[in-house]
């Protein structure tokens, strides 16, 4: 089977094949021989359960994280929704507090599932577990909903290292976003073509994000950019799907990611010398905090 070197073979392959991005995803899977469907699709659901797991024990929690950076946001945002204040709909405010809940775990050195990595893996839980309970996305849906996000990571991961030491955040959240858009586009019975455009959407508007850590830590900015990076997926689908396309071609937009990355400081490579990181607020708690470390 095509192992989709880049997504213009993906489209193709769906486009020949009239399926979606999560059913060439599950046939990709198949493919590769040591799995049958039905394995696979456990295993893609176990992965949804310990999402939806993270998210409820990460609600529930007060607790602070080791440095005290997070901790209690999430539950500050999903009680907000019936603030008279409150603006957003509830579907886009548990977006944002699942992202928290989940970060906040991470932080807590609890069981999360990387997606792709852990400092970006508030994004596609939060967006797949909200899209699910506020539209009543069924089980088979969501679970072709992740296979079409891990696809769009895989297709990149070959061309760009998921990490923030080796090209910024946009290599971490950036991605994750461009990964929850394909997946909403999914659920919501969007094209192939239309959840590539989403990805492109949210690429583009992730470029050149940087990766700076206070005191080294994945909770400032991580824990808050997480949360933001759900709507931001939203956003993107919701374009792709009203009919608004990208002009570039997302294979030509992880090429010009991929190229960002290489001409970015290392500064800006979660080497906490840079952005947020080198702020005086941030160097006085990261003082403080290696102090309290020793």
């Amino acid at each position: 089977m095509n192992k989709f070197a880049n997504f213009k073979d993906l489209l193709a392959y769906c486009e020949t094949e009239n399926c979606s991005i999560g059913e060439a995803a599950l046939r990709y899977e198949v493919s590769l021989g040591d799995r049958t469907t039905e394995a696979i699709l456990q295993g893609v659901q176990t992965i949804l359960s310990q999402m939806k797991d993270t998210i409820q024990s990460g609600l529930l929690s007060e607790e602070k994280s080791m440095s005290g950076l997070s901790g209690g946001f999430s539950k500050k945002v999903i009680t907000f929704v019936d603030s008279p204040t409150a603006f957003l709909s509830p579907l886009e405010h548990k977006m944002m507090a699942y992202a928290l809940a989940t970060l906040e775990e991470n932080s807590r050195m609890k069981r999360i599932v990387a997606c792709p990595t852990a400092g970006a893996s508030g994004v596609v839980p939060a967006v797949l577990i909200a899209l699910a309970e506020e539209k009543q996305i069924p089980p088979e849906k969501l679970q072709m909903g992740l296979l079409a996000a891990g696809l769009v990571g895989e297709i990149v991961s070959r061309r760009m290292h998921l990490s923030g030491a080796a090209a910024g955040c946009q290599a971490e959240v950036g991605v994750a976003t461009g990964m929850a858009a394909a997946a909403i586009v999914e659920c919501l019975d969007g094209t192939p073509q239309q959840a590539l455009d989403a990805t492109a959407i949210s690429f583009k508007n992730m470029m050149g994000l940087v990766c700076d850590p206070v005191a080294g830590l994945v909770e400032v900015p991580c824990v808050k950019r997480n949360s933001v990076a759900g709507l931001h997926a939203s956003a993107a689908a919701t374009l792709a799907l009203s009919g608004v396309y990208s002009f570039v071609p997302l294979d030509e937009v992880v090429d010009a990611m991929v190229s960002v990355g290489r001409m970015m400081s290392p500064k800006l490579k979660e080497s906490a010398e840079g952005g947020l990181a080198q702020t005086p607020t941030a160097l006085a708690f990261t003082e403080q905090f290696q102090k309290k470390e020793k």
